[in-house]
């Protein structure tokens, strides 16, 4: 009779602590939504002390402690909390969120999978996975989640801006700037639809009204920094523009930002510092800024340089010769490759400017195949796998035009992939486009990227995979047959550009047409970060440029006497 009656107390004692921790974590979660991060999580520590056992409390805990900015620690309280309830999807999510911001993808498109398959209608994990495999260069992926995230948070403004994101990526920009203008109408004070409105007529060139949509969300929200950053990548920043300076410098000490967030802003003052003619102060907001990216990426050095060897050894000329009955005729590839910012939206607006040839822009399809297939030990290429594989990159090209001779892809890392596509298609045409290599490098180490580019962040990282690169496009240039792979300079397209742009056009296997020399007239929609370069007239100022930063180059300085560097005229 003792045991039951000595039960009693416990039990009562235990629901007394478990009404206690789901007040305790009520009261935390209300500290989260004020803003008071430190608080809550001091307040539900107590409560998951109180009951272990809450899955809901451990998630409450997480949240708190990411806000507090201790994503180690929300971790382990986020994952503690779906193993005691596998159930809670937004947890799942959560522990998503810590893992994204930690560029652990892998993991995070895991979480988020679970959160959407416990939960299918959670807008804001197919919003993240979109934006992940955007970042990995999965457009079709990023497309298929953005309209799932939309159609979850179907006729909601959310629901509307991401319709407008899938399009976007759909290449339907006039269909997004439609989507944007009706919301910007109906939700006047909605600021995330006044800079995507803003980024949208950015990528068509019109920066004046764009700006002005920019300027008007910051009139509604003055804490923003999205806004700040667009103005800042579409205009040239003068003495007049030193209030606008001011107010970046005061936005990028301000506590809440996230990592992404300041290291964006370091960006955009970097390059209001550069076009204000302070370049140390240009070069301390691009430390800064990559300070904050090398956090969610990292470089294997020895796995690249394996890489790059794999290739080399097995796409010889003798390789080519053996499969020459695996051919697909057909015409219309035109790449371009080379290092990012080595001119290849440059070339692109200028060949894309003929009426024969669309803009593909930079399409993953080679890139996202398995980098298996590159290497002297995978399994060899029968007539029929070369054949479906040329058929399936020609079905995308003919998606973007059914009726132009040619289609561009200017996926610049597909330099690493011209053995397999020549393989598959011997008449696809390659552009490569070359740089001085201390401009190319100092170019990435001072822009943003959508996409996560491991060594961007390091100045040897840089100069490191610039050789590695180098070296294999001396051997495609020694493969490649000198009809289908041509070099243009960006110094000497700039210099000359009648010249070289004739001599483009002739190897397109295209007949002249004078709109070629206005590729600043092209109004085709462009997304990289060349987008306010490509709309003005071709100009001489980045030739060079990096002489500007030569006493804070490191690394980069030994990339000086490279035989690609500017003034070379090897092999072109």
């Amino acid at each position: 009779m003792s045991r039951p009656a000595a039960s009693q107390p416990r039990s009562a004692n235990a629901g007394q602590q478990a009404k206690a921790a789901d007040e305790l974590r009520m009261r935390g979660m209300q500290l989260i939504e004020s803003g008071r991060s430190v608080e809550a999580a001091i307040t539900l520590r107590k409560a998951v002390q109180l009951n272990p056992g809450s899955g809901l409390s451990h998630h409450a805990l997480g949240v708190a402690l990411l806000r507090a900015g201790q994503p180690d620690a929300a971790e382990i309280s986020l994952r503690q909390a779906v193993a005691l309830d596998r159930t809670l999807a937004n947890a799942h999510l959560d522990l998503g969120i810590v893992l994204d911001t930690q560029g652990r993808d892998a993991e995070a498109l895991q979480a988020y999978g679970r959160a959407v398959a416990l939960s299918p209608r959670l807008s804001d994990a197919h919003r993240r996975i979109g934006e992940l495999w955007q970042a990995r260069g999965q457009m079709e992926r990023a497309i298929e989640s953005y309209h799932r995230a939309a159609s979850a948070a179907r006729d909601t403004s959310a629901g509307r801006l991401l319709r407008a994101k899938a399009v976007v990526l759909e290449g339907k920009v006039r269909e997004a700037e439609q989507i944007l203008r009706k919301l910007v109408a109906l939700d006047r004070t909605n600021t995330k639809a006044e800079n995507a409105l803003a980024d949208v007529l950015i990528t068509q060139g019109q920066f004046a009204e764009g700006i002005r949509h920019y300027e008007r969300s910051l009139v509604i929200d003055p804490r923003q920094v999205s806004p700040l950053l667009g103005i800042a990548r579409v205009m040239e920043f003068t003495d007049a523009d030193r209030p606008r300076l001011a107010a970046m410098q005061a936005a990028v000490g301000q506590a809440g930002l996230t990592d992404k967030e300041r290291m964006l802003l370091h960006f955009a003052l970097g390059k209001a510092s550069h076009d204000l003619g302070d370049y140390a102060g240009a070069m301390r907001h691009f430390d800064a800024a990559n300070d904050i990216r090398s956090r969610a990426v990292r470089f294997d050095r020895d796995a690249f340089a394996a890489r790059v060897d794999g290739i080399i050894r097995r796409f010889t000329s003798k390789f080519f010769t053996e499969r020459a009955a695996l051919v697909t005729a057909d015409e219309t590839p035109l790449l371009i490759v080379g290092m990012p910012r080595s001119g290849t939206t440059l070339v692109e607006q200028i060949v894309s400017s003929h009426p024969a040839v669309a803009a593909g822009e930079e399409l993953v399809f080679w890139t996202s195949l398995d980098p298996a297939l590159e290497t002297a030990h995978a399994a060899e290429f029968t007539p029929e796998s070369a054949r479906a594989l040329a058929a399936a990159y020609l079905d995308v090209l003919h998606r973007i035009s059914r009726t132009a001779s040619r289609v561009t892809d200017k996926m610049p890392f597909n330099f690493l992939q011209l053995g397999l596509i020549h393989v598959a298609l011997p008449n696809a045409r390659i552009i490569h486009c070359r740089r001085d290599p201390i401009d190319i490098c100092l170019s990435i180490y001072s822009v943003d990227f959508d996409s996560r580019i491991a060594f961007a962040a390091s100045r040897s990282d840089l100069a490191f995979y610039y050789r590695q690169y180098a070296r294999l496009m001396d051997h495609w240039r020694a493969v490649l047959p000198a009809d289908r792979f041509i070099e243009v300079q960006y110094e000497r397209l700039i210099e000359d550009r009648a010249t070289e742009t004739r001599r483009l056009i002739a190897f397109a296997g295209l007949d002249w047409d004078d709109a070629c020399l206005l590729p600043e007239k092209n109004e085709r929609a462009v997304r990289t970060a060349s987008v306010w370069q490509v709309r003005r007239p071709v100009y001489a100022s980045s030739v060079e440029r990096w002489r500007r930063y030569e006493p804070w180059l490191g690394e980069l300085a030994g990339l000086a006497d490279h035989p690609h560097a500017a003034g070379s005229q090897r092999h072109c």
